[in-house]
């Protein structure tokens, strides 16, 4: 099990035995004059302090404030995160460690409570800092796996790459594009994406990306918080498996391990908000071998995406 998977499964474990915290910006302790953090956002901080550190009460406070959306209770959000042992100093876990990946997770019952409190209300791209008393981490049973015993208090660095999108747009924007001939055809039913048309089509053995429509917004990132909308049809079929064009659009994660499948973490990067998408996957980049529901296993795929919020 790799260092990513042990702080995942601490963190959604921990929710069903820590108690419920008073995480507060108040310095009565002087908890932040205690603990110096520097390193640029997005890179590994370096966290000075004397050990072992006292901490009553879990405290956090931001040392750098981004002005992107808010995170909300329900949020999903996308942090590196960087645990330290506050009894003997040392560094117990993070995301940024060689081979890891962001965190990706929801807020509520997957996350410690004094983590969460602190996220809450902060915006995209800050880098906040929790002092956290060991009831409101890892609860009574600790953590072993990764040096943290019952009674040890943790100091977590959590930089907030992207949450989801405040702001929605209810349908693509910008210039219309005209694709080749050899692509599958978009069936529109009162100017809503409802199938595609096969015919006279040429199947790809690669990913293709093709922008229906050129959006002007925010561009998205990796990894990032997505809002969307999304046709799905297997190749060659004649009617599609999935659709939201007839409900509220979904939040998606792209570049997490578990968020999208392969062919949207490449074909959404760079795309404006905005934008209508096809993307043509092939099975290497979507489901490979692996039967979903309605979907056989080998399957080529073809989407129409409409960004509709990038967080």
């Amino acid at each position: 099990m790799t260092q990513l998977h042990l702080v995942a499964t601490a963190l959604v474990a921990v929710a069903l035995t820590a108690s419920a915290c008073g995480t507060g910006t108040r310095r009565e302790t002087s908890l932040q004059d205690q603990v110096q953090v520097t390193g640029a956002f997005k890179a590994r901080p370096t966290l000075r302090f004397k050990a072992p550190l006292s901490i009553e009460k879990s405290e956090s406070w931001v040392t750098q404030a981004g002005r992107g959306d808010r995170v909300g209770a329900a949020s999903t959000v996308i942090l590196q995160l960087t645990i330290t042992n506050g009894r003997t100093g040392k560094p117990a876990v993070s995301t940024l460690d060689k081979g890891q990946r962001p965190l990706d997770i929801r807020l509520g019952n997957q996350v410690f409570p004094s983590l969460a409190q602190a996220l809450v209300g902060q915006r995209d791209h800050s880098r906040v800092v929790v002092a956290s008393t060991p009831e409101d981490a890892y609860g009574s049973n600790g953590a072993p796996q990764v040096g943290l015993e019952a009674d040890d208090p943790v100091l977590m660095v959590a930089d907030i790459l992207s949450t989801d999108p405040t702001t929605v747009l209810t349908s693509p924007t910008g210039a219309t594009g005209t694709p080749p001939a050899t692509a599958p055809r978009l069936v529109l039913a009162d100017g809503v994406p409802a199938r595609f048309d096969f015919t006279g089509a040429r199947k790809p053995r690669k990913l293709v990306v093709i922008a229906l429509r050129e959006g002007t917004g925010p561009v998205v990132e990796s990894p990032d918080r997505v809002a969307v909308d999304y046709l799905l049809q297997v190749w060659g079929a004649p009617e599609p498996v999935q659709e939201t064009f007839s409900k509220e659009p979904t939040l998606i994660s792209i570049g997490t391990s578990s968020g999208a499948i392969k062919a949207w973490d490449t074909a959404l990067v760079g795309a404006k908000e905005g934008s209508r998408l096809l993307i043509l996957a092939p099975p290497e980049l979507a489901y490979g071998a692996t039967a979903q529901q309605d979907i056989p296993s080998g399957s080529t795929l073809a989407f129409v995406v409409d960004v509709l919020g990038v967080g």
